[in-house]
């Protein structure tokens, strides 16, 4: 390993132990994020948890006191999974928190968990996938975690990413 990465991954080699919540749409059906392709779902088939995501028992003061409780040393929460949404108020795309029930649109889950991690002086982080399932040249993981895609779309990541 070299040096950089070295100073760069410190701070996790030295606290180990933290929570990762991997939270979005796909936890209303309780499937797991990768339910779009081991359900083989299409992304209308999907959008019905996106017109259902109100999160009401969202309680990120909770979340964080019970890890910190527990001894973790940091939170890492999903901001942006490969389904595409996004879980602030993306100027980007309108497939984010902003367009839904939450707090009628008001909600800002990213303030709130990182207001919870400075109260109980926890570190936080964010996961973001830059992947999204609604770009035709992402293309999709199948259920063994094999790339491919779906029907005539073409699987080209540096497309994808240009």
């Amino acid at each position: 390993m070299n040096e950089e990465i070295r100073q760069r991954t410190k701070w996790f080699m030295e606290d180990r132990f933290g929570m990762f919540i991997h939270w979005g749409l796909y936890s209303i059906p309780a499937c797991g994020e990768w339910m779009m392709s081991q359900k083989e779902m299409t992304i209308e088939e999907y959008s019905k948890y996106f017109d259902q995501f109100d999160p009401v028992d969202y309680d990120p003061k909770k979340w964080v006191c019970l890890a910190k409780k527990a001894g973790m040393k940091y939170v890492v929460l999903t901001a942006k999974h490969h389904d595409g949404f996004c879980i602030w108020n993306s100027e980007y795309t309108d497939y984010c928190i902003k367009n839904t029930d939450y707090k009628n649109g008001k909600g800002d889950v990213l303030a709130e968990i990182s207001a919870a991690c400075s109260k109980y002086n926890m570190d936080m982080g964010l996961y973001l996938s830059p992947w999204d399932i609604h770009e035709p040249s992402y293309g999709y993981y199948d259920a063994n975690g094999n790339p491919t895609t779906k029907e005539n779309d073409v699987l080209d990541y540096n497309e994808y990413y240009n």
